[in-house]
């Protein structure tokens, strides 16, 4: 069910709750986080066997790939087995969080849509340059061609993880590499909103980079929001407060290059907050259109309910 919240949570609550969430994930990895950041690097190769076991046959690319498909903990997410019709779908989470704290529920739904899901965990969490991580995310792309041996992928990324595409796409050569972008309340354009002040800068840079007018989306703001021949779909809700202002959140371009629907336009009465986005029920139905639709959706794929 959409989430209904009669009551607005108090901006000093929200910010205290980033902060806590930012101090967990920095206990749970047990690493300081101005440290976090360093893209991920192939393995040479897999662990030796036992002594006395009988190593299976491998190949560099089968060694390649395993290193590149990481335990999400999510079931059937990063299956080196599956085979689809459809291209590939890489998911992408936002700040603070993993592909599990995101995705759970629009995972198995496009998995038992047919779909083949891949999804990867960066910086630490989300609190890493975004740079960094979108070198981390071109390069788990290139894994996931290699093992499926499809041509392109389709990215859904909710939060940081539609800047993180964004970067991919234009420093790190992956527009080729992708057919159709979903962005689920993205910072594409960064946001205005103050609820990450509580978080120093230099403890997570990717908060920095998030906030509208920083020296990464300016940089990239030069090139205008298009890369390559991806095509863009883009959900919002105007509950939103963590990425602002709503009608900021999607790329500008063409229709037949960008579409994008604010959820309170099409069901007014809706009440749909940042973090419940990914796993609202609506959501998830306009995310699977759009994948079908190859960007395309129609504002009638999300039902009111």
């Amino acid at each position: 069910m959409i989430s209904q919240r009669s009551v607005p949570v108090p901006l000093r609550v929200m910010r205290r709750t980033i902060l806590a969430a930012f101090l967990l994930v920095v206990g749970l990895i047990g690493v300081p986080a101005c440290t976090a950041g360093a893209p991920a690097v192939r393995s040479a190769g897999p662990a030796p066997a036992p002594t006395g076991a009988t190593p299976p046959p491998t190949s560099s690319r089968a060694s390649t790939t395993a290193s590149m498909l990481p335990d999400v903990h999510v079931a059937g997410v990063n299956d080196p087995t599956c085979r689809s019709d459809t291209r590939p779908v890489v998911l992408l989470p936002g700040t603070f969080s993993t592909v599990a704290g995101n995705f759970a529920p629009l995972a198995a739904a496009l998995l038992a849509d047919g779909r083949c899901v891949f999804g990867t965990n960066y910086g630490l969490a989300g609190v890493a340059p975004v740079r960094d991580s979108a070198a981390t995310v071109a390069a788990f792309v290139d894994g996931v061609l290699e093992e499926t041996g499809a041509d392109q992928v389709d990215v859904v990324a909710f939060s940081q993880g539609g800047l993180v595409l964004r970067t991919a796409l234009r420093l790190d050569g992956l527009a080729p590499s992708v057919g159709t972008a979903v962005l689920i309340a993205p910072t594409f354009h960064g946001s205005t909103s103050d609820l990450l002040d509580g978080v120093p800068a230099a403890a997570c840079p990717a908060c920095a980079d998030q906030t509208a007018g920083s020296a990464l989306l300016t940089e990239l703001a030069a090139g205008g929001d298009l890369d390559g021949d991806v095509r863009y779909a883009t959900i919002a809700s105007r509950d939103d407060r963590v990425v602002t202002p709503t009608d900021a959140q999607s790329p500008v371009g063409p229709p037949d290059r960008v579409r994008s629907l604010v959820i309170q336009d099409q069901c007014p009465a809706a009440t749909v907050e940042h973090l419940d986005l990914p796993g609202d029920p609506g959501v998830i139905d306009w995310v699977g259109q759009a994948l079908a639709t190859d960007g395309r959706p129609d504002p009638s794929a999300y039902r009111c309910r």
